[in-house]
Parts: structure tokens; C-alpha cells; sequence
């Protein structure tokens, strides 16, 4: 079974091919460029490099958020796109529980953490189970202040939001750590591993289901309401 995983719900953007569990190919790209310029080229090169087509892919996997607004329109737009040609299942996947997953193995809690922008983060707390990465906290748009109030002590942090206010979590919080600095991206392994997961669980959705999840009203809906 071929699984392409795509991620570009921040500003980094990244595509897997799995073949089952096993990946065949990954491409990360983390020079912050509007990711509608390169992500078909990056499904392209992904596919070519282990001789595979869009028409054998069987299940695709994206990032369903939270994140950029327009980073999760432009990869479920392209989702949808290919699922209706290739007819392949599709499944939505955390973007905070795909930064977290590399850490899965971690006795550790594993805060993951985006930049919101207008500071504040997006975050939820991870912890690991027998059954995998278990989130433990609800999905949370917060100030990075009140995100040091609630830390375990003992955690790690991954994340564009752990790195943005590292200086805050290091004082406040000294006894967490942050990871490495080439982890705090969304790995597509990562993405395509938690679409079997999910798809293991029969979480496959419709074209028409799978839709961003945004967390924050975007800035037509708050001048709309006129509430944030």
C-alpha cells in the first residue's frame, strides 16, 4: 500500500511516500516560501524517486492543522485535488501531534508548540501510552505565559512556538528542554506514519470532510463579529 504525506501547515513543508510502515522517500523544505510555488514539484520528486505515479498512491495524509491559515488551505486544496483524481482514501492528520511523534518513545511529556503570530502559540501536551503518543491536553491557542504556567516540569518542547520564546520557557521554566534544533519541523514520515495510525482506526474521511483546523477565527471572521 503507497501513502503520500503531505505537511504544510507552517512554514516549513514536507512530502513522504510510504510504502506500508517503511518510508521510501522524504523531502523537507524549510526556506519559508509560499508553499503553493514548490509543493506539486516536491510530490513529483517524491513519486519519481521510487518509481511510483500518482495513480498507485492509495491513501494520502495532510496536516488538517492548527497552523497558517494559508499553508493548511493550500495543502488540503491539493489534497482534495489529487484524491478526486486518483480516487485515493484520504486522512487528516494533528500538526502538533505530527511535530510530537518523533518523540513517541519519550518518557518524557512532549509539549509540541506553533507560532500563532500576534503572540501566541497553538499547543497541547503529549504523553506516551501503550498504544502510541497520547494527547493529555486539549489543542490551545495561548499566550506563551500562560503556556510556562502549565509545563510539567520535566518536559520537552518542539516546536516554531518553542523556539520563538525560548528565552521565556528558559527562564520561567528552566527545568524543561527543548529539542533539537533540526526537530522542531514536521517531518512527512511523521505525517504518513500517523495516517495508518489513523486509518488503522478507520478515521479515513470524505474529499468534502477533510477541512483545516484552524483553532483561531480567521481576520474576515473577527472584522465580521467583531470579536477575537
Amino acid at each position: 500500500m503507497k501513502l503520500l504525506a503531505i505537511d504544510t501547515s507552517t512554514s516549513s513543508c514536507s512530502v513522504a511516500v510510504l510504502d506500508g510502515d517503511r518510508l521510501l522517500s522524504e523531502t523537507v523544505f524549510t526556506a519559508g516560501k509560499t508553499h503553493s510555488v514548490h509543493l506539486m514539484s516536491m510530490i513529483s520528486q517524491v513519486l519519481d524517486r521510487c518509481g511510483c505515479r500518482p495513480l498507485d498512491v492509495d491513501v494520502i495524509g495532510v496536516t488538517r492543522g492548527p497552523g497558517t491559515f494559508t499553508g493548511l488551505r493550500i495543502g488540503i486544496g491539493t489534497v482534495k485535488g489529487l484524491g478526486m483524481a486518483t480516487r485515493a482514501t484520504v486522512i487528516g492528520v494533528s500538526s502538533l501531534k505530527a511535530l510530537a511523534f518523533p518523540f513517541a518513545k519519550d518518557r518524557r511529556p512532549v509539549v509540541a508548540m506553533i507560532d500563532a503570530r500576534r503572540k501566541e502559540v497553538y499547543w497541547a501536551l503529549f504523553q506516551t501510552g501503550k498504544n502510541g503518543l497520547k494527547i493529555t491536553s486539549p489543542v490551545t491557542l495561548s499566550a506563551p505565559e500562560d503556556v510556562a504556567s502549565a509545563l510539567p516540569k520535566d518536559a520537552l518542547l518542539v516546536g516554531s512556538g518553542a523556539l520563538v520564546y525560548r528565552s521565556l520557557f528558559d527562564t520561567r521554566c528552566p527545568s524543561v528542554r527543548l529539542a533539537d534544533s533540526e526537530q522542531h519541523v514536521i517531518r512527512g514520515a511523521s505525517v504518513g506514519r500517523l495516517a495508518l495510525e489513523g486509518l488503522a482506526r478507520h478515521e479515513a474521511v470524505s474529499i468534502d470532510s477533510l477541512v483545516p483546523e484552524y483553532i483561531r477565527k480567521s481576520d474576515a471572521q473577527i472584522q465580521t463579529t467583531g470579536t477575537c
